[in-house]
């Protein structure tokens, strides 16, 4: 373990733990356990899954023997004569069934194969942005709980010198105004508690209600979060993003779907013939049973303006795949360029800030009961050791949020 990261572990030893017993009562919740939960109660992925189950009665669909049931039919009719007293009764019996030709039914069921695959990556690209905004939210829930055990801290520290104030003004050590300067401290470190738990209450019930749960703020994100190796450069990750993203994939089997769609349409023009029989009964027991076969003409419908709609959705795919691969690599190139600045700019605390902070730290509080220093002293090195942490805990959260709108860019998870 380095020097700098024994510093780590002291501060964050310092500022983390006297807010622990305070959640006690709490469920602590891991970045992997919110991932699954997300994936399992999510009401909104939930409701877009079910856009599968539409895709696939469309495919159970295509795969009937034949889309047109058998139609069945009869009739009766009286005759009446003219000349001869009388009238007979006759009734008939017809049974017809429209039949697919020229490879209609396996196009039919290409073209919602396509389908059913487009809707999958629409899925899958849902599931990424929904999982991309629970590690948003977590981070941010996690750092805003650190901030909070910080102003915990903070106001714990300002309690103490306010005591030391006090006793040194009763041995007569200092004047009044050193107590009133105490307790305005005090005053102001306690509304940075209260705001703080507010903020972290608020980012929690959103963790929450993006795990499907009720949003009343009982969950405690809890992780342990070491920085990673620099990622690969941002041709690398394009790559990867332009053979993994989901909304891509989406487009390419819209395209493909558009192509099977045509393909079937050009098999529509060749008409389904109709197939009939019949059964007719004549008064005086004469019988007549036989079939019909009818053909449709296309001389009018020719499946013309299918053909041109399909025909621009076609140049529309075409187009939206191109826009989405542009867009894919301006979003990894930014996302990047935004991680690469928040690496550098911890790796910047962790080297020149927090050690110093820390030792300062160590020191403030002894040698200000000893008389060493004055309150104005104290206040000077408090707020230097709290902005620090502060910046620092503002730099971590930046990294993991830039980390996690990188993998959201990617399109899949970037741990070593």
């Amino acid at each position: 373990m380095t020097k700098v990261q024994l510093c780590i572990l002291c501060v964050s030893a310092l500022f983390v733990y006297p807010g622990a017993s305070r959640g006690q009562e709490e469920a602590s919740l891991t970045l992997a356990e919110a991932l699954a939960r997300a994936r399992r109660q999510n009401p909104d992925l939930l409701a877009v899954r079910q856009e599968l189950e539409i895709a696939r009665g469309r495919l159970v669909r295509a795969q009937y023997p034949n889309p047109f049931n058998p139609e069945l039919g009869g009739g009766a009719a009286s005759r009446h004569f003219a000349e001869i007293p009388g009238s007979s009764n006759d009734f008939d019996i017809t049974l017809s069934q429209e039949l697919e030709v020229a490879g209609q039914r396996r196009k039919r069921i290409e073209e919602a194969d396509r389908n059913l695959a487009k809707v999958t990556q629409q899925i899958k690209d849902r599931e990424r942005l929904i999982l991309a905004q629970v590690k948003e939210v977590f981070y941010r829930s996690l750092f805003l709980r650190r901030r909070l055990a910080l102003a915990r801290a903070v106001e714990d520290l300002n309690r103490r010198l306010r005591d030391i104030a006090t006793a040194r003004f009763q041995a007569g050590d200092v004047a009044k105004m050193e107590v009133n300067v105490a307790e305005v401290r005090l005053g102001q470190a306690r509304r940075a508690t209260i705001v703080a738990a507010r903020d972290y209450r608020n980012a929690v019930q959103e963790l929450e209600r993006l795990l499907g749960m009720e949003p009343v703020g009982q969950v405690t994100p809890d992780d342990q979060l070491p920085l990673h190796p620099p990622l690969p450069q941002p041709d690398q990750l394009i790559q990867r993003a332009l053979e993994n993203r989901p909304d891509l994939q989406a487009v390419v089997a819209e395209q493909q779907r558009v192509a099977a769609e045509t393909a079937l349409t050009h098999r529509l023009l060749v008409p389904n013939p109709t197939l009939q029989i019949f059964y007719r009964r004549e008064e005086g027991g004469q019988t007549i049973a036989g079939g019909a076969l009818r053909f449709p003409l296309p001389l009018f419908d020719r499946k013309q303006a299918e053909l041109v709609q399909l025909a621009g959705r076609a140049a529309q795919a075409r187009h939206e795949r191109h826009s989405t691969e542009l867009r894919i690599q301006h979003e990894v190139r930014d996302a990047w360029r935004r991680y690469e600045a928040a690496r550098e700019e911890v790796a910047v605390f962790e080297t020149a800030v927090l050690e110093r902070a820390t030792e300062n730290l160590q020191l403030i509080e002894t040698a200000y009961q000893a008389g060493k220093i004055d309150l104005l002293q104290v206040v000077v090195v408090q707020n230097d050791l709290v902005q620090a942490q502060l910046f620092y805990l503002d730099a971590l959260e930046n990294y993991w949020l830039a980390h996690a709108a990188l993998e959201r860019a990617v399109g899949q998870d970037l741990q070593p």
